[in-house]
């Protein structure tokens, strides 16, 4: 399965995305079998690529506006955020352990705790901004709040025709009115927001470069002033410029990977401190098979593949099918060129020069790790692994005793650095801690696997890499630490982040 916040695959058994925190739906644990001393790659045949598709009609026709909603109370457990969660989400252990974005090839400002020097905070019931000094910046006064993007930020407020979303500076100032039903975060500049039950695209002075006339589920930003528009006969997708204009002839089918392709969804997007190549772009045609983009909307590599990803440090996974419905996944090169041919069962991002992936022994999936060349360097052992961050990776085995995976890390020559124990373990973005959980308690380790702050927390997000952490105290308040596990502010709110 993937995650649905950084779209990367999550290991059998996993509750949590290793990679960036997310929880996931729970799976079916197996019980571990003692693996082979190797496993065999057999190679398979690249696929020769698929033609390119006839050419598509013309823009779709422009549906109207939609009529102003009809006033009702807004249920905050229910908001639709487009590429990120709002409202009183925020309180829950989901959202202060697995919201947090954080990408296992490297830190980057996104994943900083403070933005644009400010954080979201609750007080009795209403929303504000902390500065680093944890004092109110901007006064609680809002029904929910999300973190700044590009100097604005967008929070809700009650207005005559109901809760409306709208964008604030950094000084409280409200610079887009409260208008929308749903609002993104800005991203290059663009952010998507609803009106009625139609989306359109603004830009920081609130113009739209897209007026809404389209449903939500009909248009998306993937960057580079770029949008996929479903045409009117729904059946397939083209790719627009920012006035409508088609820019590809290729037909496309719906995106069923906007977590990762889409700015709006994706917050390392356009990072450059995060070695994916956001410039080449995975698509899946009409055909179902994906091709790949430029930032221009020029095909560079065919259609060719059941399933692509990203590129990461010069490769990319791709999937092709092995039967009606098993896929084996491999790696290609920025020529479409196999580097190594499809024969997993699942596939990971190369980072740090290795990149975990699984086969099928004795019936049970095992993860080990490859380089390059596609040898093994950590023979396939595990019930699930992550990507290597720092030197090191998360990986667990399953417990008979506890019917449940437990969690440790490795190094690189997968000597065990702290013996598979916990609940569960996510990096953080400082490289200096990771979070763990055991026995509904969460506390940190260092990269060595040794517990450097116990487990005392009732929940506890990974280090951001500004060097804080947010924890829960006690039933209702959650503070701010630092990496030494001291308290950074003496007050308490009801959540931060």
């Amino acid at each position: 399965m993937f995650c649905t916040n950084c779209g990367n695959q999550v290991a059998d058994g996993l509750s949590f995305c290793p990679n960036c925190g997310t929880k996931v739906a729970a799976q079916p644990n197996v019980q571990p079998v003692i693996p082979q001393e190797s496993v065999p790659q057999a190679p398979i045949q690249q696929q020769a690529p698929i033609q390119q598709q006839a050419p598509i009609p013309q823009q779709p026709v422009i549906q109207p506006a939609a009529a102003a909603a009809v006033k009702k109370p807004l249920d905050k457990k229910q908001i639709k955020k487009i590429g990120i969660v709002a409202g009183a989400a925020v309180v829950a252990i989901a959202a202060i352990v697995g919201v947090v974005s954080l990408i296992s090839s490297g830190g980057s400002s996104d994943n900083s705790l403070f933005h644009d020097g400010l954080v979201p905070f609750r007080s009795d019931g209403d929303y504000g901004y902390l500065n680093e000094k944890g004092e109110i910046a901007i006064t609680p006064m809002y029904d929910s709040a999300e973190d700044f993007s590009e100097g604005l930020a967008c929070v809700t407020t009650m207005v005559s025709e109901g809760y409306r979303w709208g964008y604030i500076n950094e000084k409280g100032e409200t610079v887009i009115n409260f208008q929308y039903q749903e609002a993104s975060k800005f991203k290059d500049g663009i952010a998507e927001v609803v009106v009625g039950d139609y989306a359109g695209f603004i830009n920081k002075k609130g113009e739209y470069i897209i007026n809404p006339q389209y449903k939500e589920d009909e248009i998306f930003y993937i960057g580079y002033d770029m949008f996929l528009i479903q045409d009117s006969s729904g059946d397939y997708w083209s790719l627009c410029n920012k006035k409508g204009k088609k820019i590809s002839e290729t037909r496309f089918d719906e995106p069923d990977n906007e977590y990762i392709i889409c700015p709006l969804f994706n917050d390392t997007w356009g990072n450059t401190d995060v070695k994916q190549d956001w410039k080449t772009i995975p698509l899946k045609t009409e055909t179902g098979k994906y091709c790949y983009i430029n930032s221009r909307g020029k095909e560079v590599i065919s259609a060719q593949y059941d399933y692509a990803s990203l590129f990461c440090d010069g490769m990319a996974v791709v999937g092709v099918k092995d039967g009606d419905y098993d896929m084996k996944y491999g790696y290609i090169n920025k020529k479409g060129e196999y580097v190594i041919n499809p024969q997993f069962d699942s596939a990971e991002h190369f980072v740090e020069g290795l990149a975990p992936v699984s086969v099928r022994i004795d019936g049970s999936r095992k993860y080990g790790y490859i380089d390059k060349k596609g040898n093994y360097t950590v023979n396939p052992q595990y019930d699930s692994a992550s990507v290597f961050h720092n030197g090191v990776a998360i990986v667990s085995t399953y417990s008979k005793k506890k019917d449940n995976n437990r969690y440790g890390i490795i190094n690189k020559k997968g000597k065990v650095l702290c013996e598979p124990q916990y609940d569960w373990i996510s990096f953080g973005e400082d490289k200096k801690r990771l979070v763990f959980e055991l026995n509904d308690k969460y506390g940190y380790l260092d990269y060595k696997g040794e517990v450097v702050i116990p487990n005392q927390y009732k929940a506890a997000s990974p280090f951001y890499s500004d060097g804080y952490a947010v924890v829960k105290v006690d039933d209702d308040k959650y503070g701010l630490i630092n990496s030494k596990g001291e308290q950074v502010w003496s007050n308490m709110f009801e959540s931060i982040g």
